[in-house]
């Protein structure tokens, strides 16, 4: 237990790197009831840890002015004050709501806990305030200093300052009763503890507050309030530093060492991998080396205040000063034309420039860097490959002969023909395959888009039939051992089953009218739709439709070929339209609607307003009409003006405006 203390940093030596005072609530507020648990400050989140399971009321820690923090030597405070100045939050434990001897039914009045003494197992507690992460980084001799104030009971009721070092917590100090000031209060008291050397550029700190109490009901208020929480930094006297006289040398070289210190009076050191291993005194000498490898180095410095501690990670490299040995590997030595492959330098004895030499290598025939990859050999043959090394201490070379052999895997030549290229539909087409570097490993496989059986895996695919006239593609893909080949030809094969079959050309009449359509080329002929035509087995038949139509006309030759040709004959109507002048909407189904009526309607937009000029229907629709009624109303008899734009077939367009008058 270490005694309370006043600390200041009027000394150099002491630098304050962390506090944490817990904020302050707003004026006339207190936060009564904030747990510890989950608390964020400035530093973090605080947390709070049961080292040994609780009793079902055990008491607790809160952050909040219920205990305000007051100056070292002023008397607590017990309680939410009235003063709007007393806002100064604290860590302290405090009584939970439903405690057996209602000490604060509301929970947390201050640093007011319940002893316990009436029941068994109620407010037994072992609980721990634990601060966030303290980044101790370059941080030495670390202080801990805090205000607090404590009463309990003395071996039962107490508190006391744990440790975390990153992996376990430990208990560095057990708390003093503070004086006391009058019944139920204590006094604010400074107090300073050292934490362990582990703390010591440590980046994973915490500290924490750690109250126990047994439940033999005879503690006596306050229990503990803890607040200016600080770390310092205590650095030792003076700064030190040291150098050797080489940190590069060859194994079994001596060197020696000199410190640089303006107040140490003595030193201790450490040269991990050296000969002598330990020394003292400012500057000592011959310490040698024997092996190579990386080696570091430790200084201490000591003076009637403290020591100084320096550290040198892998300071002294010791090499092997001999010559290098070239060698390599490959990641494959035998393989195909136009394979590429990685070069692995296992060269020793410290390299450090490397010359690489590809002979029948492309487009890469040379390299400089340790492990050259996607080196290319595009020939067949047998390679020589060379590496060059170098390092302070020498050259080498390794020349492998006929290292590499590269084989011959000649890919496949894509080729074919057809039987015929040019054909009536449905006649039967055989392919030829005419590639060329095939073997009994071979595949092929046939596209022919547009056929019947448009794809085959076969090297002669036979009786290939297309339906329709037309141009159409054939592609082969063909592929061995050592990769593959497309051939696509465009176009490829003709269907024209009969090549002189005519029809005439389109038309347009009026309605009504009859046209004598056209046909040739071929022996029979046969039309389709019959509807409109004087006969559908002759080459001329008289067309008369009632509608726009077109018609086909399949062509044979006698031979088995049979084509197919189209004429399309328009109907052509006048343009016009009619908008009735009066309608009955009155539900005996006579003129009930007011429909747009007309011939060669593409489009149309029909508006209807009101004698103010309000739009009461409108419609882009032939098949609906107005009925009379206006957002679900019949409107009255009247005269109702409409505008009518029309876009007609042959994309001529009008706007016209009329009245039609509504009757009821």
């Amino acid at each position: 237990m270490t005694a309370a203390l006043c600390l200041t940093l009027s000394s150099a030596n002491a630098q304050l790197f962390w506090t944490e005072d817990f904020g302050q609530t707003t004026a006339g507020t207190c936060d009564q009831g904030n747990p510890a648990n989950g608390f964020v400050s400035s530093n973090g989140t605080w947390q709070m840890t049961d080292v040994t399971p609780p009793d079902p009321f055990a008491n607790t820690w809160y952050i909040s002015a219920a205990e305000a923090g007051l100056t070292n030597g002023s008397c607590n405070i017990g309680g939410c004050g009235t003063d709007p100045n007393q806002v100064n939050r604290t860590l302290h434990i405090g009584a939970v709501v439903g405690a057996p001897t209602v000490i604060c039914p509301t929970g947390d009045c201050g640093a007011s806990y319940d002893p316990g003494g009436f029941q068994p197992n109620v407010v037994a507690t072992d609980r721990r305030a634990e601060s966030p992460i303290i980044d101790c980084t370059n941080k030495t001799n670390v202080q801990l200093a805090f205000d607090y104030l404590m009463n309990g009971e003395s071996g039962a009721d107490f508190g006391s300052v744990d440790y975390f070092d990153g992996s376990s917590w430990n208990q560095i100090d057990i708390l003093s009763t503070t004086p006391s000031c009058g019944t139920g209060n204590s006094t604010w008291t400074t107090h300073l503890v050292s934490l362990p050397l582990s703390a010591n550029n440590n980046p994973s700190v915490r500290i924490g507050f750690h109250w126990k109490n047994d439940n033999g009901g005879t503690g006596v208020n306050p229990s503990i309030a803890v607040d200016n929480i600080q770390l310092i930094n205590v650095a030792p006297p003076s700064s030190s530093n040291f150098f050797a006289s080489d940190s590069v040398i060859c194994a079994g070289s001596c060197i020696s060492y000199a410190a640089q210190t303006s107040s140490a009076t003595a030193w201790s050191w450490i040269f991990v991998g050296g000969n002598p291993g330990t020394a003292t005194g400012q500057n000592p000498a011959n310490i040698c080396y024997a092996s190579p490898g990386s080696y570091s180095t430790i200084m201490i410095a000591y003076n009637s205040s403290g020591n100084d501690t320096v550290v040198r990670t892998d300071y002294i490299t010791s090499i092997a000063c001999v010559a290098p040995i070239a060698d390599f590997t490959a990641s494959d030595t035998s393989f195909c034309e136009r394979s590429c492959i990685d070069f692995y330098d296992q060269s020793i004895n410290g390299v450090t420039r490397w010359t690489w030499q590809f002979p029948g290598a492309f487009p890469v025939v040379a390299s400089n860097l340790q492990n050259p990859t996607g080196i290319c050999y595009p020939t067949p043959g047998a390679y020589d490959v060379l590496l060059i090394v170098e390092s302070p201490f020498g050259i080498d070379s390794l020349l492998k002969s006929v290292y590499i052999n590269v084989e011959s895997c000649p890919l496949p030549t894509a080729g074919f023909s057809a039987s015929s290229v040019i054909a009536c539909n449905n006649t039967c087409i055989n392919f030829t395959d005419e590639s060329l570097d095939t073997d009994t490993t071979t595949t092929w496989n046939w596209y022919f888009p547009g056929a019947v059986v448009d794809t085959s895996t076969r090297k002669n695919p036979t009786c290939i039939r297309y339906d329709h006239d037309g141009y159409y593609d054939v592609q082969l893909l063909v592929t061995n051992l050592y990769g593959s080949d497309t051939l696509t030809l465009y176009s490829y094969i003709r269907i024209e089953s009969v090549p002189t079959a005519f029809t005439g050309p389109d038309t347009a009449m009026f309605f009504g009218s009859s046209y004598q359509l056209h046909a040739g080329g071929g022996l029979t002929y046969q039309w389709s739709p019959a509807a409109g035509l004087s006969a559908t087995d002759i080459a001329d038949p008289i067309a008369s439709p009632n509608e726009t139509t077109t018609y086909t006309c399949s062509i044979s030759d006698g031979s088995g070929c049979t084509t197919t040709r189209q004429v399309t004959v328009t109907i052509l109507h006048n343009n016009d339209f009619f908008i009735p002048t009066t309608f009955s909407p009155n539900g005996d189904y006579k003129n009930d609607y007011l429909f747009v009526r007309g011939n060669n309607l593409r489009k149309f937009r029909f508006s209807v307003f009101d004698r103010w000029g309000e739009k009461v229907f409108e419609t882009q629709d032939e098949l609906n009409g107005w009925d009379g009624t206006y957002k679900g109303k019949d409107l009255n008899t009247g005269v109702y003006t409409w505008v009518l734009t029309i876009v007609y077939d042959d994309s001529n367009s009008i706007t016209e405006t009329g009245s039609t008058t509504l009757l009821r």
